[in-house]
């Protein structure tokens, strides 16, 4: 089958993390790290996982989505779920990890760059992220990715009045805004709420935080893709 590509011109609202490039999963490898050092001392890890999710789902609307919250969040699990002397330990492991992530080097998911490029010279790209303006920046920089994109755009949250506000900013015309990104929760429904259209491109490693239901996958508003590079065939 052939596809019709949409003519120039869109506003493209495109997410970064687990997107563009791999996130979550250094998370997780995180996570699972300072999980089995808790074993280690004795303690479920289940409870532990369960916990560190409860502080997570807790916090992140007030303390936000960066590196510090995620190290305070560790810390408050291992604190609830770990006594002395055992606790000293497993806190270093913390420090250790989180202390990589800071330094990680960016690992774009395939076909990203090349993708972008191409979509540039048809559209208006604005790479739209939440989380710690500082931290987002940074990942930024690291990636090149502003060499790609029209805009850069950091937002402390996305729900529908973050996007209304984002279409709002950038003037984008009713009907010509789309966003693309892998979370229901934070890219495509609170999206589809404020009048944008989508694009879903889901990911396996995407955080238990960022899973929801998206109520209707078969919307005229909603076009779901297996690849970021399958963009190119649509736009």
């Amino acid at each position: 089958m052939v596809l019709a590509r949409r003519s120039p011109g869109f506003t493209l609202f495109i997410d970064a993390d687990d997107t563009l490039w791999e996130n979550n999963v250094y998370f997780d490898q995180a996570i699972t790290k300072v999980t089995s050092s808790v074993a280690r001392h004795g303690h479920s890890a289940t409870a532990f996982r369960e916990t560190l999710l409860t502080l997570e789902r807790a916090r992140v609307r007030t303390h936000g989505y960066g590196l510090a919250n995620f190290r305070h969040c560790l810390e408050l699990a291992c604190q609830a779920r770990l006594p002395e002397p055992g606790l000293a330990a497993v806190l270093q492991v913390v420090d250790r990890e989180v202390s990589l992530l800071a330094r990680r080097g960016i690992e774009f998911l395939p076909g990203v760059t090349e993708t972008l490029r191409e979509l540039a010279w048809r559209h208006r790209l604005i790479l739209l992220t939440k989380g710690d303006h500082d931290d987002q920046l940074a990942k930024v920089a690291r990636s090149g990715v502003h060499l790609f994109v029209h805009r850069v755009d950091v937002v402390r949250e996305k729900d529908a009045a973050a996007y209304v506000d984002a279409v709002r900013r950038h003037g984008v015309r009713t009907g010509m805004g789309w966003m693309v990104g892998n979370s229901p929760r934070s890219d495509i429904i609170p999206a589809l709420g404020a009048g944008l259209n989508a694009v879903f491109i889901p990911h396996p490693a995407t955080w238990a935080l960022e899973l929801a239901q998206i109520p209707d996958l078969t919307s005229e508003r909603l076009l779901v893709l297996e690849r970021f590079e399958e963009l190119t065939a649509h736009f």
